[in-house]
Protein backbone atom coordinates (compact mmCIF):
# COMPACT_ATOMS: atom_id res chain seq x y z
CA UNK A 1 0.00 0.00 0.00
CA UNK A 2 1.35 3.72 -0.81
CA UNK A 3 1.68 6.32 1.57
CA UNK A 4 -1.13 8.54 1.93
CA UNK A 5 -0.44 11.61 -0.46
CA UNK A 6 -2.16 15.19 -0.43
CA UNK A 7 -2.02 18.03 -3.40
CA UNK A 8 0.31 20.53 -2.80
CA UNK A 9 -2.59 23.26 -2.96
CA UNK A 10 -4.19 20.67 -0.26
CA UNK A 11 -1.26 21.27 1.99
CA UNK A 12 -0.79 24.98 0.70
CA UNK A 13 -4.63 25.34 2.08
CA UNK A 14 -4.02 23.86 5.19
CA UNK A 15 -0.60 25.63 6.72
CA UNK A 16 -3.46 28.96 5.56
CA UNK A 17 -5.82 28.14 8.11
CA UNK A 18 -3.14 27.90 10.51
CA UNK A 19 -1.69 31.83 9.86
CA UNK A 20 -2.53 33.09 13.11
CA UNK A 21 -1.21 30.09 14.81
CA UNK A 22 2.65 30.76 14.80
CA UNK A 23 3.19 27.50 17.53
CA UNK A 24 1.57 25.42 14.71
CA UNK A 25 2.99 26.94 12.48
CA UNK A 26 6.30 25.92 13.80
CA UNK A 27 5.53 22.27 14.15
CA UNK A 28 4.18 22.30 10.58
CA UNK A 29 7.90 22.89 9.89
CA UNK A 30 8.73 19.31 11.34
CA UNK A 31 5.91 17.94 8.97
CA UNK A 32 8.17 18.00 5.97
CA UNK A 33 10.51 20.01 3.96
CA UNK A 34 8.04 20.81 1.55
CA UNK A 35 6.08 22.48 4.16
CA UNK A 36 8.67 24.60 5.31
CA UNK A 37 8.30 27.94 2.45
CA UNK A 38 4.46 28.14 2.91
CA UNK A 39 4.83 27.93 6.94
CA UNK A 40 7.64 30.70 6.37
CA UNK A 41 4.87 32.96 4.76
CA UNK A 42 2.91 33.24 7.70
CA UNK A 43 5.76 33.04 11.01
CA UNK A 44 7.17 35.95 9.16
CA UNK A 45 4.15 37.89 7.88
CA UNK A 46 4.33 40.29 11.04
CA UNK A 47 7.88 40.93 13.06
CA UNK A 48 8.21 42.51 15.65
CA UNK A 49 11.97 44.46 17.05
CA UNK A 50 10.38 45.12 20.44
CA UNK A 51 13.80 45.34 21.97
CA UNK A 52 17.88 45.73 20.66
CA UNK A 53 18.60 42.89 21.42
CA UNK A 54 15.38 41.31 18.89
CA UNK A 55 17.36 43.17 16.01
CA UNK A 56 20.84 41.39 16.87
CA UNK A 57 19.39 38.14 17.16
CA UNK A 58 17.98 38.79 13.33
CA UNK A 59 20.90 39.48 12.50
CA UNK A 60 22.71 36.58 13.61
CA UNK A 61 20.03 34.28 12.84
CA UNK A 62 20.22 35.26 9.25
CA UNK A 63 23.69 36.81 8.65
CA UNK A 64 22.72 36.75 5.16
CA UNK A 65 19.97 39.16 4.33
CA UNK A 66 19.39 38.14 0.51
CA UNK A 67 18.49 34.66 2.10
CA UNK A 68 16.64 35.86 5.33
CA UNK A 69 12.81 34.76 5.12
CA UNK A 70 12.05 39.42 5.14
CA UNK A 71 10.71 39.23 2.17
CA UNK A 72 7.66 37.43 3.57
CA UNK A 73 6.74 40.23 6.36
CA UNK A 74 4.21 42.44 5.41
CA UNK A 75 3.74 44.25 8.81
CA UNK A 76 7.00 45.31 10.42
CA UNK A 77 7.51 47.10 13.73
CA UNK A 78 10.80 48.72 15.01
CA UNK A 79 10.39 49.93 19.14
CA UNK A 80 14.53 50.50 18.57
CA UNK A 81 14.92 52.78 15.70
CA UNK A 82 17.75 54.74 17.32
CA UNK A 83 19.40 51.68 16.72
CA UNK A 84 18.11 50.42 13.78
CA UNK A 85 18.73 53.60 11.61
CA UNK A 86 22.22 53.34 12.88
CA UNK A 87 22.67 49.49 11.90
CA UNK A 88 21.19 50.13 8.72
CA UNK A 89 23.54 52.79 7.73
CA UNK A 90 26.48 50.88 8.86
CA UNK A 91 25.81 47.35 7.10
CA UNK A 92 22.59 48.73 4.69
CA UNK A 93 21.62 45.45 3.40
CA UNK A 94 19.50 44.31 6.61
CA UNK A 95 16.63 46.71 5.81
CA UNK A 96 16.65 46.78 2.24
CA UNK A 97 15.81 42.61 2.79
CA UNK A 98 12.31 43.49 3.94
CA UNK A 99 11.20 44.63 0.60
CA UNK A 100 7.56 43.50 0.48
CA UNK A 101 6.38 45.72 3.94
CA UNK A 102 3.14 46.90 3.45
CA UNK A 103 2.75 48.21 6.77
CA UNK A 104 5.81 49.70 9.16
CA UNK A 105 5.28 50.98 12.99
CA UNK A 106 8.32 52.94 14.50
CA UNK A 107 7.58 53.48 17.78
CA UNK A 108 10.18 55.23 20.74
CA UNK A 109 9.08 57.23 23.02
CA UNK A 110 13.02 57.44 24.97
CA UNK A 111 16.76 58.37 23.95
CA UNK A 112 17.74 62.50 22.81
CA UNK A 113 20.10 61.35 19.84
CA UNK A 114 18.74 62.43 16.62
CA UNK A 115 19.21 59.73 13.92
CA UNK A 116 19.38 59.98 10.19
CA UNK A 117 16.47 58.34 8.47
CA UNK A 118 17.87 58.30 5.30
CA UNK A 119 18.69 54.21 5.78
CA UNK A 120 14.75 53.86 5.34
CA UNK A 121 13.88 55.54 2.22
CA UNK A 122 11.77 53.79 0.43
CA UNK A 123 13.55 50.20 1.48
CA UNK A 124 9.92 48.60 0.88
CA UNK A 125 8.30 50.54 -2.77
CA UNK A 126 5.16 48.16 -1.40
CA UNK A 127 4.80 50.27 1.28
CA UNK A 128 1.18 51.39 2.46
CA UNK A 129 1.00 52.03 6.21
CA UNK A 130 3.34 54.52 7.73
CA UNK A 131 2.80 55.19 12.03
CA UNK A 132 5.98 56.75 13.44
CA UNK A 133 5.95 57.58 17.31
CA UNK A 134 9.14 58.80 18.43
CA UNK A 135 10.32 61.87 19.59
CA UNK A 136 14.13 61.15 18.97
CA UNK A 137 13.26 62.08 14.79
CA UNK A 138 12.59 65.68 13.66
CA UNK A 139 10.07 66.36 11.63
CA UNK A 140 12.06 67.03 8.71
CA UNK A 141 13.47 63.50 8.45
CA UNK A 142 10.03 61.95 9.10
CA UNK A 143 8.70 64.18 5.87
CA UNK A 144 11.25 63.08 3.69
CA UNK A 145 10.60 59.65 4.71
CA UNK A 146 6.95 60.13 4.27
CA UNK A 147 7.54 61.18 0.64
CA UNK A 148 9.86 58.20 -0.41
CA UNK A 149 6.97 55.88 0.00
CA UNK A 150 4.97 56.58 -3.72
CA UNK A 151 2.30 53.92 -2.65
CA UNK A 152 1.92 55.33 0.94
CA UNK A 153 -2.08 55.72 2.01
CA UNK A 154 -2.43 55.51 5.79
CA UNK A 155 -0.26 58.06 7.49
CA UNK A 156 -0.17 57.90 11.53
CA UNK A 157 1.83 60.78 13.33
CA UNK A 158 2.24 60.64 17.08
CA UNK A 159 4.63 62.63 19.23
CA UNK A 160 4.25 64.02 23.10
CA UNK A 161 6.94 66.11 22.47
CA UNK A 162 8.31 66.90 18.94
CA UNK A 163 11.78 67.77 17.81
CA UNK A 164 11.50 70.05 14.41
CA UNK A 165 15.47 71.17 14.61
CA UNK A 166 17.70 72.74 12.42
CA UNK A 167 18.05 71.48 8.32
CA UNK A 168 19.05 68.05 8.23
CA UNK A 169 22.85 67.21 6.97
CA UNK A 170 21.26 64.39 4.22
CA UNK A 171 18.85 66.61 3.11
CA UNK A 172 20.20 67.37 -0.24
CA UNK A 173 21.29 63.54 -0.17
CA UNK A 174 16.71 63.10 -1.36
CA UNK A 175 15.22 65.67 -2.75
CA UNK A 176 11.50 64.30 -3.50
CA UNK A 177 9.85 65.10 -6.88
CA UNK A 178 6.59 63.23 -5.91
CA UNK A 179 4.49 62.81 -3.38
CA UNK A 180 2.52 59.23 -1.72
CA UNK A 181 -0.76 58.99 -3.22
CA UNK A 182 -2.70 59.68 0.78
CA UNK A 183 -5.73 58.06 -0.18
CA UNK A 184 -6.58 56.38 3.29
CA UNK A 185 -6.36 57.67 6.71
CA UNK A 186 -4.90 60.31 8.24
CA UNK A 187 -3.87 60.38 11.79
CA UNK A 188 -2.20 63.13 13.63
CA UNK A 189 -1.06 63.34 17.04
CA UNK A 190 1.09 66.18 17.60
CA UNK A 191 0.11 68.88 20.00
CA UNK A 192 3.27 70.71 19.64
CA UNK A 193 3.72 71.10 16.21
CA UNK A 194 0.63 70.61 14.58
CA UNK A 195 1.45 74.09 12.27
CA UNK A 196 4.53 72.73 10.94
CA UNK A 197 2.95 69.27 10.10
CA UNK A 198 0.28 70.42 8.50
CA UNK A 199 2.00 72.75 6.24
CA UNK A 200 4.30 70.77 4.97
CA UNK A 201 1.62 68.27 4.25
CA UNK A 202 -0.51 71.06 2.67
CA UNK A 203 2.81 71.73 0.58
CA UNK A 204 3.30 67.70 -1.04
CA UNK A 205 3.35 68.23 -4.45
CA UNK A 206 0.47 65.63 -5.22
CA UNK A 207 -2.02 67.26 -2.55
CA UNK A 208 -4.32 65.16 -0.57
CA UNK A 209 -6.67 62.93 -1.03
CA UNK A 210 -6.99 61.36 2.84
CA UNK A 211 -11.43 59.83 3.15
CA UNK A 212 -10.48 59.64 7.14
CA UNK A 213 -8.87 62.28 9.01
CA UNK A 214 -8.52 61.71 12.95
CA UNK A 215 -6.48 64.58 14.84
CA UNK A 216 -6.23 65.35 18.54
CA UNK A 217 -6.57 68.77 19.99
CA UNK A 218 -4.43 70.09 23.26
CA UNK A 219 -4.68 73.81 22.33
CA UNK A 220 -7.31 75.72 20.50
CA UNK A 221 -4.82 76.93 17.57
CA UNK A 222 -4.67 73.26 16.83
CA UNK A 223 -8.01 73.49 15.50
CA UNK A 224 -7.18 76.17 12.99
CA UNK A 225 -4.94 73.88 11.42
CA UNK A 226 -7.31 70.59 11.69
CA UNK A 227 -9.37 73.29 9.46
CA UNK A 228 -6.97 73.52 7.19
CA UNK A 229 -6.43 69.57 6.69
CA UNK A 230 -10.21 69.50 6.37
CA UNK A 231 -10.44 71.75 3.71
CA UNK A 232 -6.90 70.06 1.95
CA UNK A 233 -8.90 66.87 1.45
CA UNK A 234 -12.21 67.95 0.97
CA UNK A 235 -12.49 66.30 -2.10
CA UNK A 236 -12.11 62.74 -0.81
CA UNK A 237 -12.90 63.38 2.52
CA UNK A 238 -16.01 61.17 4.31
CA UNK A 239 -15.10 60.86 7.88
CA UNK A 240 -13.63 63.36 10.58
CA UNK A 241 -12.86 62.50 13.67
CA UNK A 242 -12.07 65.00 16.21
CA UNK A 243 -10.20 64.33 19.80
CA UNK A 244 -10.82 67.46 21.85
CA UNK A 245 -8.93 67.45 25.08
CA UNK A 246 -8.86 71.15 26.20
CA UNK A 247 -9.62 71.86 30.16
CA UNK A 248 -10.58 75.59 30.56
CA UNK A 249 -9.44 76.76 34.10
CA UNK A 250 -11.98 76.47 36.66
CA UNK A 251 -12.82 80.02 36.73
CA UNK A 252 -12.77 80.41 33.27
CA UNK A 253 -16.71 78.95 31.83
CA UNK A 254 -17.19 80.63 28.56
CA UNK A 255 -17.45 79.36 24.89
CA UNK A 256 -14.44 78.78 23.02
CA UNK A 257 -13.90 81.26 20.48
CA UNK A 258 -12.67 79.28 17.57
CA UNK A 259 -13.54 75.38 16.29
CA UNK A 260 -13.04 73.04 13.18
CA UNK A 261 -15.07 74.52 10.31
CA UNK A 262 -16.78 71.54 8.20
CA UNK A 263 -18.02 74.09 5.27
CA UNK A 264 -15.59 72.76 2.55
CA UNK A 265 -15.79 68.96 3.45
CA UNK A 266 -18.98 69.16 1.32
CA UNK A 267 -18.36 64.76 0.17
CA UNK A 268 -18.91 63.90 4.59
CA UNK A 269 -20.49 60.80 5.27
CA UNK A 270 -20.12 60.61 9.36
CA UNK A 271 -18.71 63.15 12.03
CA UNK A 272 -17.31 61.89 15.14
CA UNK A 273 -16.55 64.11 18.07
CA UNK A 274 -14.65 63.01 21.71
CA UNK A 275 -14.66 64.83 24.17
CA UNK A 276 -13.42 65.33 27.84
CA UNK A 277 -14.73 68.26 28.53
CA UNK A 278 -18.28 69.54 30.12
CA UNK A 279 -18.41 71.94 27.44
CA UNK A 280 -20.27 71.69 24.03
CA UNK A 281 -20.00 75.32 22.61
CA UNK A 282 -17.29 74.25 20.32
CA UNK A 283 -19.30 71.14 19.10
CA UNK A 284 -22.13 73.50 18.47
CA UNK A 285 -19.85 75.96 16.27
CA UNK A 286 -18.05 73.10 14.15
CA UNK A 287 -22.15 71.76 13.46
CA UNK A 288 -22.47 75.19 12.65
CA UNK A 289 -20.56 75.04 9.23
CA UNK A 290 -22.47 72.47 8.06
CA UNK A 291 -24.51 73.39 5.48
CA UNK A 292 -27.20 72.28 2.55
CA UNK A 293 -24.17 71.36 0.32
CA UNK A 294 -23.56 68.38 2.68
CA UNK A 295 -25.34 65.71 0.85
CA UNK A 296 -23.94 62.79 2.05
CA UNK A 297 -23.50 63.09 5.79
CA UNK A 298 -25.78 61.05 7.56
CA UNK A 299 -24.85 60.76 11.22
CA UNK A 300 -23.05 62.60 13.79
CA UNK A 301 -21.35 60.83 16.65
CA UNK A 302 -20.54 62.10 19.76
CA UNK A 303 -18.42 60.40 22.72
CA UNK A 304 -18.60 61.90 26.22
CA UNK A 305 -16.57 60.87 29.21
CA UNK A 306 -19.97 60.62 31.12
CA UNK A 307 -23.11 62.38 30.00
CA UNK A 308 -22.93 65.10 33.31
CA UNK A 309 -25.48 65.45 36.09
CA UNK A 310 -26.10 69.52 36.29
CA UNK A 311 -27.67 69.38 39.71
CA UNK A 312 -24.03 68.30 41.08
CA UNK A 313 -22.26 71.25 39.70
CA UNK A 314 -21.86 75.23 40.88
CA UNK A 315 -24.75 77.61 39.84
CA UNK A 316 -22.86 79.47 37.48
CA UNK A 317 -20.96 76.58 36.00
CA UNK A 318 -24.30 74.78 35.80
CA UNK A 319 -26.12 77.54 34.05
CA UNK A 320 -23.58 77.51 31.60
CA UNK A 321 -23.19 73.98 30.75
CA UNK A 322 -27.16 73.39 30.56
CA UNK A 323 -27.17 76.64 27.93
CA UNK A 324 -24.22 75.01 25.58
CA UNK A 325 -26.58 71.85 25.68
CA UNK A 326 -29.74 73.41 24.69
CA UNK A 327 -27.69 75.03 21.58
CA UNK A 328 -26.25 71.80 21.05
CA UNK A 329 -29.87 70.29 21.23
CA UNK A 330 -31.38 73.05 18.73
CA UNK A 331 -28.79 72.21 15.89
CA UNK A 332 -28.97 69.12 15.98
CA UNK A 333 -32.56 69.50 15.24
CA UNK A 334 -32.49 72.08 12.85
CA UNK A 335 -29.38 69.57 11.14
CA UNK A 336 -32.54 66.41 11.41
CA UNK A 337 -35.23 68.32 10.06
CA UNK A 338 -33.00 69.94 6.89
CA UNK A 339 -31.21 66.66 6.34
CA UNK A 340 -32.16 63.87 8.04
CA UNK A 341 -29.24 63.96 9.88
CA UNK A 342 -28.76 61.35 13.07
CA UNK A 343 -27.21 61.33 16.77
CA UNK A 344 -25.18 58.96 18.46
CA UNK A 345 -24.27 59.26 21.41
CA UNK A 346 -21.86 57.25 23.32
CA UNK A 347 -19.98 56.79 26.28
CA UNK A 348 -18.76 55.04 29.59
CA UNK A 349 -20.10 54.37 32.65
CA UNK A 350 -19.90 51.98 35.96
CA UNK A 351 -22.79 49.46 35.94
CA UNK A 352 -24.32 50.96 39.07
CA UNK A 353 -24.93 54.53 36.83
CA UNK A 354 -25.76 53.01 33.67
CA UNK A 355 -29.54 53.44 34.48
CA UNK A 356 -29.63 57.20 35.28
CA UNK A 357 -27.77 57.97 31.97
CA UNK A 358 -30.45 57.65 29.40
CA UNK A 359 -32.37 60.18 31.29
CA UNK A 360 -29.92 62.86 32.02
CA UNK A 361 -29.84 62.91 28.29
CA UNK A 362 -33.19 62.87 27.79
CA UNK A 363 -32.91 66.20 30.15
CA UNK A 364 -30.27 67.40 28.06
CA UNK A 365 -31.37 66.92 24.60
CA UNK A 366 -35.09 66.92 25.14
CA UNK A 367 -36.05 67.86 21.60
CA UNK A 368 -34.05 65.64 19.60
CA UNK A 369 -34.94 62.99 22.19
CA UNK A 370 -38.57 63.65 21.48
CA UNK A 371 -38.18 62.74 17.94
CA UNK A 372 -36.90 59.68 18.14
CA UNK A 373 -33.91 59.92 16.29
CA UNK A 374 -30.86 59.95 18.45
CA UNK A 375 -29.24 56.15 19.28
CA UNK A 376 -27.21 55.71 22.66
CA UNK A 377 -24.65 52.71 22.81
CA UNK A 378 -23.31 52.71 26.89
CA UNK A 379 -20.37 50.87 27.63
CA UNK A 380 -20.02 49.18 30.89
CA UNK A 381 -16.49 47.45 30.97
CA UNK A 382 -16.23 45.68 27.80
CA UNK A 383 -19.92 45.50 27.50
CA UNK A 384 -21.71 47.70 25.35
CA UNK A 385 -25.78 48.41 25.71
CA UNK A 386 -27.88 49.87 22.51
CA UNK A 387 -30.84 51.78 23.17
CA UNK A 388 -32.73 54.16 21.00
CA UNK A 389 -35.02 56.50 21.45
Amino acid sequence: MSDPYLPPEVCDYIVDLLHNKPDTLGRCCLVSQSWVPRTRKHLFADIRFLHCDDLERWKRTFPDPSRSPAHHTHTLTICCPEVATVAGAQEGGWIRAFSNVTQLKMLSDVGESVVSLAPFHNFSPALKSLHVASTIFPCTQIFDLICSFRLLEDLNLFQRRVVIGPIDRDRDIFQPSTSPVLTGTLRVHLPESMEYATRRLLNLPGGLHFWKLECSCYFESNLQWMSALVAGCSDTLECVDIEYWISPPSEQVGPPTVSIDLSRATKLKEAVFRSNTLRVAWLVLALQSITSEHRYLHQISIHVPEVPDLASHRRAVSEVTHRQWMDLDRILVQLWESHGIRLKVMYFVTEEKKGIQRERIGGLLPKITERGVIELEIFVGFCWYRQVF
